[in-house]
């Protein structure tokens, strides 16, 4: 039965139909691990799903119907992390990218529910940035999602998710240390707001990276469009491939934290 259900899994990735929230970090460490992992994989990761965008050769949300448009030109359509081709898109940091044309997800404020934020992203870290750069996933000025480097530091290699509140003063900010991560490369980030306790953590590839409590400041400066490629906040633009971008409407953590 196991060898089944790890066969129809395997079959449905690779037709990258995004049936997956979230991978183990480590494969067949305990009996109870799977078990978990076929929980959150084929009943929780459905629960709360509010956007999906596959990003299979277009940019339509197959869940909340909020379709993403050209801006400045036309992202490239590219090879995934399976290597499958024209199943992702490419920004190369000139200029193109996707925007929402209706407002994005008002929850994602921070004020009436917990949300989660998935994507699976390979990119560059740009050079001499300033902090406010190569931002991937971003909602107005109030969340981001970021290949983060700061020259002022010597700081490159650190993968960041953060929200801005109205007055620009930054409020929740999770990142990995500096040096941690590599460019080309693909991983997966998952970014969670937990409202109920305050916390916001960064997830990649499984494994939680960054989590503190943060509770003033809000509303975050969400009330605008939702894109990716691009953010009001940088003027360096992302250089490097997304898929598989998703939201939840409730706080979704890996299988390792259970």
């Amino acid at each position: 039965m196991r060898i089944l259900i790890f066969v129809l899994l395997l079959l449905l990735s690779l037709t990258n139909c995004g049936t997956y929230l979230l991978l183990a970090s480590q494969e067949n460490e305990h009996d109870h691990s799977f078990s978990d992992f076929i929980r959150l994989t084929l009943i929780d990761s459905s629960i709360g799903l509010v956007h999906y965008w596959p990003l299979d050769g277009n940019t339509r949300d197959v869940i909340g119907g909020l379709d993403l448009t050209d801006v400045s030109g036309t992202p490239t359509l590219t090879f995934d992390r399976f290597g499958f081709p024209e199943k992702a898109y490419y920004y190369d940091g000139s200029g193109p990218y996707h925007e929402s044309i209706a407002q994005g997800p008002l929850f994602l404020d921070g004020t009436v529910s917990s949300f989660t934020v998935s994507a699976w992203v390979n990119g560059k870290w740009p050079p001499g940035a300033n902090g406010g750069q190569s931002i991937f996933l971003s909602q107005d000025g109030g969340l981001g999602l970021q290949f983060y480097a700061l020259s002022s530091i010597s700081c490159t290699g650190r993968l960041r998710a953060f929200t801005n509140n109205s007055g620009g003063q930054g409020d929740a900010d999770v990142s990995s240390q500096c040096g941690a991560f590599s460019e080309n490369t693909w991983y997966h980030m998952v970014f969670v707001w937990d409202i109920q306790n305050l916390t916001a953590s960064l997830y990649v590839n499984n494994v939680l990276v960054s989590s503190g409590k943060f509770g003033s400041n809000r509303p975050w400066n969400v009330y605008s469009t939702f894109a990716l490629g691009f953010s009001p906040l940088g003027t360096f633009l992302y250089q490097g491939s997304i898929d598989e971008v998703r939201v939840y409407n409730r706080a979704i953590f890996p299988v390792s934290s259970l």
